[in-house]
């Protein structure tokens, strides 16, 4: 039986353009790229010796003359809603990278025009919930073989130096690259909201510490969840001299687990009362594999690709992915205003580094 190809339209080739490519390469059988846009001249004439597909400087041009399935953002952060409008009102359904929008507004948008019409998808870009460690987890917490969890600790400690701000003039800046927060731990805050549950309210304080950015380089947050439980962010791309960890911490009444490694991808500890259930030797050494470059994207791609042939309940929604960008946003407003913010009030008017 002859598979559907989906055929994809990607916008932007920056840093995680290359694996997006390289799981694509290998999926050839579920997808093919049809054309590439790209608005830097430099990297259009690279993309133009180097690929096949037809290259685009102009993403309304190439939405007008190409043949496609899917549109797949691949661009700066703030650059995602506007993009994401271009698709969907040309009734094409889209892959975004994190976040989905920097401003929630827009994003509350997106989720209006998904809602609006339910043929169109939106698959927003949260691979660490493929990770085989966090699916263990989520596995295990669904279970409730934690018990009740009172305690979840979060710790990105990256580095990301003076070369890496600078390899590109949106990075850093409050309208497209958001911050830490935004940028960076926006994976591990959504890990939070969907093992845990929804968040009640925050509070924040932040720095820009080594990074010549006007955004927060450095940041900590205290998240309580409706059912109780006590969340800390702790969020920093000034580490030096290395990376040390991407990392989330559950507690519960009936054990403790801790998945660790660069982005949330190994079980380093995994301690509950009484499993039977869990070989706690075994899980020490759960990790992606190695050998599978970008494995977790690849996972992303397989899902999206189930997803769209049986039509299932979509679990990387527009609608799913508004969650952690509220609690971002309600983190940096906590940050500049110094109080405890509810996730109760009217967020939409609230823009990433403006004072509230």
């Amino acid at each position: 039986m002859k598979i559907h190809k989906n055929r994809l339209l990607i916008v932007g080739s920056g840093n995680i353009f290359k694996k997006h490519i390289s799981v694509l390469n290998n999926l050839t059988d579920r997808y093919e790229i049809v054309g590439i846009v790209e608005k830097n001249l430099k990297k259009l004439s690279k993309l133009k010796k180097k690929f096949k597909y037809q290259i685009f400087s102009n993403v309304d041009k190439a939405i007008k003359n190409s043949r496609f399935d899917l549109g797949c953002i691949l661009t700066e952060s703030g650059s995602h809603a506007e993009l994401a409008f271009k698709f969907l009102n040309n009734k094409k359904s889209i892959i975004v990278e994190k976040p989905i929008s920097i401003s929630l507004r827009d994003a509350k948008k997106i989720v209006e025009l998904e809602n609006k019409n339910r043929k169109l998808r939106i698959f927003v870009v949260k691979q660490y919930r493929f990770n085989l460690a966090i699916q263990k987890l989520k596995s295990a917490v669904d279970k409730q073989k934690l018990g009740k969890i009172f305690l979840a600790t979060v710790r990105v400690r990256w580095k990301r130096d003076h070369k890496y701000y600078k390899s590109a003039s949106w990075r850093g800046t409050w309208k497209n690259d958001g911050g830490v927060l935004c940028n960076q731990a926006i994976h591990h805050i959504d890990l939070l909201q969907w093992l845990v549950g929804e968040v009640e309210s925050v509070f924040c304080s932040s720095n820009t510490v080594l990074a010549p950015i006007e955004s927060e380089d450095t940041a900590v947050g205290i998240l309580n969840f409706k059912n109780k439980a006590i969340g800390n962010i702790e969020a920093t791309t000034a580490v030096r001299p290395d990376n040390i960890e991407g990392s989330i911490t559950l507690m519960g009444t009936k054990g403790t687990v801790i998945i660790g490694g660069f982005s949330a991808d190994k079980v380093n500890l995994w301690r509950i009362i009484k499993s039977k259930n869990y070989n706690e030797k075994e899980l020490i050494k759960l990790e992606n594999p190695k050998k599978v470059y970008a494995y977790s994207h690849q996972k992303f791609y397989e899902y999206v690709f189930k997803n769209l042939k049986n039509r299932n309940k979509n679990f990387l929604s527009a609608k799913e992915a508004i969650k952690s960008l509220k609690i971002v946003t309600a983190l940096v407003k906590s940050s500049s205003s110094k109080k405890l913010v509810k996730l109760s009030e009217n967020l939409f008017n609230t823009k990433l580094g403006k004072k509230n």
